[in-house]
């Protein structure tokens, strides 16, 4: 009893098929267990937050509730390092943090050594900062 040849060629190709689907299945529901397992990347702020609270155990505070920081786009928290009260906005581009600055500028008196631009992230200090207190904010710039 042997079988016809065109019968095995269905048949096997019923078997390709069937592996193929398996194969599919098997990545698809790899790349769900990975998405599950894996966090969505963190953001400035969470970044910010988690590297005060945890590495420098500085309280934070978010948002900041001063308007002109909560208007920055990638947000806003408050802190205090050593004492003094710290103010950041976390601008989402640098045009936007240069805009706060300015706002800052124009509606307070005497900001020199407590009103601060890096990069994207400007900073409002209560009292003028101490390169110590700077640095604290500084390792933890995202």
């Amino acid at each position: 009893m042997s079988v016809e040849p065109e019968r095995l060629e269905w048949f096997l190709l019923r078997i390709a098929l069937g592996v193929v689907a398996l194969i599919v299945v098997a990545d698809v529901v790899v790349w769900k267990v990975h998405d599950v397992r894996q966090p969505a990347p963190l953001t400035r702020l969470a970044r910010s937050l988690g590297c005060l609270n945890g590495e420098k155990g500085v309280e934070t505070v978010s948002p900041a509730g001063d308007p002109l920081a909560d208007s920055a786009g990638e947000g806003s928290f408050r802190a205090t390092v050593e004492g003094n009260d710290v103010t950041v906005a976390l601008a989402a581009s640098g045009e936007q943090a240069a805009k706060i600055e300015g706002y800052y500028r124009a509606v307070a008196d005497d900001l020199e050594g407590r009103l601060e631009r890096r990069f994207k992230t400007v900073y409002l200090w209560k009292f003028k900062a101490s390169p110590t207190q700077q640095q604290a904010m500084y390792d933890c710039q995202y």
